[in-house]
């Protein structure tokens, strides 16, 4: 790990102490973590990336039933029926 200065403005120092207190973080681990999200790129695992390559795949289909109507017909009480 590197050790960097830099300069804030009031404002963002007040912001920082605000969200340290919040998150219960120091200030260097929410710069770090800013830095993480606004530059890094994480890459993402296989199994990541095909999860997201088939969010959706269904969402056109029309020759299945909507969700609520296969989870009514699973939650389908017949008690009475079997007496």
């Amino acid at each position: 790990m590197k050790r960097t200065q830099i300069y804030l403005s009031n404002e963002q120092w007040r912001n920082l102490n605000i969200a340290k207190e919040k998150r219960h973080l120091s200030i260097a681990e929410l710069i770090r973590q800013a830095i993480d999200k606004v530059y890094v790129k994480k890459h993402q695992s296989k199994f990541e990336e095909s999860l997201d390559a088939i969010t959706g795949l269904w969402k056109d289909r029309t020759d299945l039933p909507s969700t609520d109507e296969y989870i009514r017909t699973l939650r389908k009480d017949n008690r009475i029926e079997r007496f």
